[in-house]
């Protein structure tokens, strides 16, 4: 996997990214651009997506359940991957909508 897009909540992403931030293969993407109503949009490479998804599965594992990291951990990891189980390796662009608020194929 080359990289992802992500389109997220501010908060969310800024939780994301500070849950991972720790990890040896995440690296801070060069940009974050705001978009409309408090969301972010930013391009994961493939190594920072894989290090994003072993710190959420660490969280949900360790978190006590029913609180908030445990919930966003269960709610981020389950969609990440539900959008991971369809690629094809196609050069199609993977687009990771974590907002409830946003329909999956809108432009932004």
């Amino acid at each position: 996997m080359a990289s992802a897009e992500l389109i997220a909540h501010r908060d969310t992403w800024e939780w994301l990214a500070a849950l991972a931030v720790d990890h040896s293969h995440f690296r801070t993407p060069p940009s974050v651009e705001d978009i409309k109503e408090g969301r972010a949009q930013t391009v994961l490479s493939g190594r920072s997506l894989i290090a994003l998804l072993i710190e959420l599965w660490n969280t949900r594992s360790t978190a006590t359940p029913l609180q908030g990291d445990w919930a966003l951990a269960m709610t981020t990891y389950n969609r990440i991957a539900a959008e991971l189980t369809d690629v094809t390796g196609q050069g199609q662009t993977i687009r990771i909508v974590l907002d409830d608020g946003l329909p999956q194929d809108s432009g932004d």
